[in-house]
């Protein structure tokens, strides 16, 4: 709006003021509309990429019933990298991560085998009667390194023993492992046994935790 040169100064304040009254509503919508229009937009892409994760989740149940887990019969989950195993002692469970580089070792019953490490030596890691040992544990197909069945590693150059995670029952008598708690961790060059385990009889564990 144009003001008139010839108005009185009083009217010509006036003028001015309903300008910048308008300008500024003018103003104010503009950036309501930017507004709307950036968050209409966010929105969108939110909903072309939904917030979801393909990883497993941390905590989850087992798919194996706890009587089919046997000392010479682990059951592996490769899905969510863990492997859950019985002796005479109770159930505990691994994280097959491998200490190296993070490969998912393979389970095997004869991880000796071609290490140069007798079969001796593997059969009395984990508590087991003497009909029952074998040298069985992880083979890590990536670089090689191998770990007896108590997850201590004894050849290839993985650093340290794989983790345990904790493994409780669940109210249904199925096994319920949380990837987010570790019950053993040891570092480079321990070889300590551990001990903790879930008793089968008591359905709670004996709670020796080892380094964490």
């Amino acid at each position: 709006m144009a003001v008139d040169p010839y108005a009185n100064p009083r009217e010509r304040r006036h003028r001015l003021a309903e300008v910048s009254r308008r300008s500024f509503l003018l103003l104010l919508g503009g950036l309501g509309a930017l507004g709307a229009t950036v968050f209409a937009g966010i929105e969108t892409l939110k909903f072309m990429f939904p917030n979801t994760t393909a990883e497993a989740p941390l905590r989850f149940k087992a798919s194996v019933r706890p009587e089919q887990v046997t000392v010479d019969n682990p059951y592996m989950d490769y899905a969510h990298r863990t492997g859950i195993i019985r002796d005479d002692a109770g159930f505990y469970a691994v994280e097959l991560v491998c200490t190296h580089l993070g490969c998912t070792p393979n389970y095997v019953s004869n991880v000796t085998s071609g290490s140069g490490v007798p079969d001796t030596v593997a059969d009395v890691h984990g508590v087991r009667k003497a009909a029952e040992r074998i040298p069985n544990g992880w083979a890590c197909p990536c670089h090689g390194s191998r770990y007896f069945i108590d997850s201590t590693n004894f050849y290839g150059p993985a650093p340290r023993p794989m983790d345990w995670y904790d493994i409780q029952y669940a109210p249904d008598g199925s096994f319920v492992v949380d990837r987010a708690i570790l019950v053993v961790s040891r570092g480079a060059g321990d070889t300590t046994t551990p001990l903790w385990r879930l008793d089968p009889v008591t359905k709670k564990d004996n709670g020796k935790t080892y380094g964490v």
